[in-house]
């Protein structure tokens, strides 16, 4: 880093100098003639100035949402992203593409005046939790899944516009699709069920909660065909509030395990009930030098590494899980387990 004096040194001090890009030859020696005398510390020029860590904090944006429960969310839409883009693509015969585009936190009055006018709102409950959500999905791609449920191509030219109740209706049957499949996705950590209540096209008449109300916004973005828009779920944070401590990945992923119960365990016994595995016993090994191996002759006995009578180890597939002893049963060779022992793999 160079410096450029302010006035005449040799009496000046760090401080009386200014950061610049470049020094003329006269300014560097005055430099160099002030460290010199010792009225500028070169060690001072090294030092860099102590910089306060401070973390702005907006107090009209309270952060109600960690960054924890915000990827959990992301996560479990991505759930729904699968189930709806599968449901759509049934009911319009043409490929739907739905990707989860982020979820953050927002002021609800500052969503609500960002979005067009119109636009088309479904306002929806969450029981059993109190309150309501919003559901938002572009204009421009709404009239052009109306065009393709109506016989057309699925490309609307025409003026934005507000919906007719007919179009509306048509709308209907797949905002309820959309919203059973936002309920499946949720199941993961909470059993919230999706509901239709209201359909709006100004966002000013849906106020669900206060201006100055935080919400969380999962964004979506659909593509139906050729045409593709934005789809929102807002959610107002005093609505999911109650649930916050189930929005973790800890209980994300503890949940999609799920809990064993006894019905489940005796399915899942049934199932394995009808493997096949190998079983197989292992009478006894030795070890040979390959001069040794080579010179075996019909006659020769092997001597093997376990006493007469000794217990010999029982092969589950890999694993030995038995101890046992030999002997027949009728014409047949047989093993006769006494004992069960930890299983460890044994090299073939």
């Amino acid at each position: 880093m160079l410096f450029r004096p302010e006035a005449q040194l040799p009496h000046g001090r760090a401080d009386a100098f200014i950061v610049s890009d470049v020094l003329s030859q006269s300014e560097i020696d005055a430099l160099l003639n002030a460290i010199s005398t010792g009225d500028l510390d070169a060690q001072e020029l090294h030092e860099e100035p102590a910089v306060a860590q401070v973390r702005a904090f907006d107090f009209e944006r309270p952060s109600k949402f960690s960054k924890d429960q915000l990827r959990t969310l992301e996560m479990l839409h991505e759930a729904f992203c699968r189930v709806a883009q599968n449901q759509l693509s049934a009911r319009l015969r043409t490929l739907v593409e739905i990707t989860v585009s982020g979820a953050d936190q927002v002021n609800y009055g500052e969503f609500i005046n960002s979005m067009p006018f119109p636009t088309l709102i479904g306002i929806v409950s969450m029981e059993p939790l109190e309150g309501s959500a919003l559901v938002e999905l572009s204009l421009p791609l709404t009239l052009s899944i109306i065009d393709r449920l109506v016989g057309g191509p699925g490309i609307y030219q025409g003026k934005t516009r507000e919906l007719t109740e007919i179009e509306q209706a048509l709308t209907r049957s797949l905002v309820d699709l959309v919203l059973d499949a936002f309920t499946e996705a949720w199941a993961t950590v909470a059993q919230v069920r999706f509901g239709y209540e209201a359909t709006e096209m100004n966002p000013q008449f849906a106020q669900v909660a206060a201006a100055g109300d935080v919400a969380v916004l999962i964004s979506f973005e659909v593509r139906v065909g050729s045409v593709s828009g934005m789809l929102h779920l807002c959610i107002p944070h005093i609505v999911v509030e109650p649930i916050l401590g189930d929005l973790s990945a800890e209980s994300y992923y503890s949940t999609k395990r799920g809990e064993q119960t006894p019905e489940l365990r005796a399915a899942i016994g049934d199932q394995l009930g009808g493997v096949s595995v190998p079983v197989s016993v292992i009478l006894g090994s030795t070890e040979l030098l390959v001069g040794d191996l080579l010179a075996l002759a019909p006659g020769d006995v092997v001597p093997l590494a376990i006493a007469p009578g000794a217990d010999v180890q029982v092969q589950v597939g890999d694993l030995g899980t038995f101890l046992g002893q030999p002997g027949t049963r009728g014409k047949r060779l047989a093993v006769q387990i006494t004992e069960q022992i930890e299983g460890e793999a044994v090299a073939s």
